[in-house]
């Protein structure tokens, strides 16, 4: 089993960074989204993206702080970090970790791992709005669980892909769930399972996310390398 630790020790190697990007008390779910949220930041570089951390002021930083509990991108209460991805060429992406954004019924919803055009993030912060769900180039839902998964999870991931009106979603989960693959395959929403540091589904994830950046840059007329 996959421990708090051996997530934290592979969100530094991802990052480059040391130290726990976390200000309080942790869970292990709270790490599996952070790593989650560093590798698409590892495949953002990977793609040819220039990645840096924006601490909450709106200042570069290497000292990175996440969320343990959802919140608004706007909120300025606690010293979150998120990242920042610029493609040659295409507009810049941010990278968060357990905001809310606001589906098509205008209702609010977590999203574990979001990334949404610098200039939405910037609409969210100037007029203290939750993003728009639409606007995303790409939502995870992060399932870290130490026994096996309910359905009821998968329902409620289905009603997330479906209220977001975004492309790219995708249900993450660290243990293997032969009913909710079914139940999402059926759905034709794109999952990934059995995703931990050094397991091989780590490169099905990598190439999902890429999936997300080379249609954010086709948009723009750029193909990633």
């Amino acid at each position: 089993m996959t421990s708090k630790d051996d997530l934290i020790a592979a969100i530094r190697t991802i990052l480059a960074t040391s130290g726990t990007p976390y200000s309080s008390t942790f869970e292990a779910h709270d790490a599996y989204e952070g790593y989650l949220f560093a590798l698409v930041a590892s495949v953002g570089r990977k793609c040819g993206a220039t990645v840096g951390y924006v601490a909450v002021a709106g200042e570069s930083t290497r000292k990175l702080v996440f969320r343990t509990a959802p919140g608004m991108l706007y909120s300025t209460t606690h010293p979150y970090t998120h990242a920042e991805l610029q493609f040659p060429g295409a507009p810049a992406l941010e990278v968060h970790l357990g905001v809310r954004v606001q589906g098509t019924s205008r209702v609010l919803h977590e999203c574990d791992v979001l990334v949404l055009p610098k200039d939405e993030a910037d609409r969210s912060r100037i007029s203290r709005v939750a993003p728009r769900g639409s606007k995303a180039v790409l939502a995870i839902e992060c399932k870290f669980y130490a026994a096996h998964l309910q359905l009821n999870v998968a329902r409620g991931f289905e009603g997330l892909h479906a209220d977001l009106g975004l492309r790219h979603t995708l249900f993450v989960s660290n243990l293997p769930a032969p009913r909710v693959a079914t139940y999402l395959s059926h759905r034709r929403c794109s999952w990934e399972q059995r995703v931990r540091p050094g397991s091989p589904q780590v490169n099905h994830l990598e190439s999902l996310i890429r999936e997300a950046f080379k249609n954010h840059c086709a948009k723009h007329g750029l193909v990633l390398p």
